[in-house]
């Protein structure tokens, strides 16, 4: 066993703890739609948050041959993946069976840990790309992450539901065309 496949067992774990989180969340609110009033900005951070978590995974790859690995280095690559977990757990209430689902509500409560959390996840990729290489490469994608985290920083000012629908919608889009831009194939 390499040390990369030794190492990817723990992020597949927190990541598949984040994509269960999200998957059993929208089986849930399907279960209990009757009790729900649909909040379609938080429908929509569920799909992103389900494709920034497939994102890091499916990135993780591309550290297949990195030998260098210690302890420390590890926990900051970590925090890729408990970012991801972190907030896919906080874009949903706890669904139980007995009271009113309210996600705008949830929404607006954890809004400010939501963005503040959403612009520390590719700060803590560029951290790891430059450790890992001794210096961040200014390209694409360092730009679209560097332009993600100012995105995720301002959006978390803005209370207004109405511009957070658009600002989720936008975020959607953003991500789609950077994943489908840069990472269509394993590298």
């Amino acid at each position: 066993m390499s040390q990369f496949e030794y190492l990817s067992v723990l992020v597949s774990i927190i990541v598949g703890l984040a994509l269960t989180q999200l998957l059993s969340g929208a089986a849930r609110l399907i279960q209990l739609r009757g009790r729900v009033q649909p909040h379609a900005t938080t429908l929509c951070w569920m799909v992103l948050l389900f494709l920034i978590n497939t994102q890091i995974w499916w990135a993780a790859f591309d550290r297949r041959d990195s030998t260098d690995w210690n302890f420390f280095s590890f926990l900051l690559y970590l925090l890729m993946p408990i970012t991801g977990f972190l907030l896919s757990y906080l874009v949903l209430p706890e669904l139980g069976d007995s009271d009113a689902i309210d996600l705008s509500g949830n929404f607006n409560r954890n809004r400010p840990w939501f963005f503040g959390l959403l612009t520390f996840l590719p700060c803590v990729s560029l951290a790891e790309e430059g450790l890992r290489h001794g210096a961040v490469t200014l390209n694409g994608d360092t730009g679209f992450r560097v332009g993600f985290a100012l995105f995720a920083l301002v959006s978390g000012r803005i209370a207004s539901e109405r511009v957070q629908r658009w600002i989720a919608l936008a975020a959607l889009l953003l991500v789609c065309a950077y994943v489908a831009e840069l990472f269509p194939r394993l590298r």
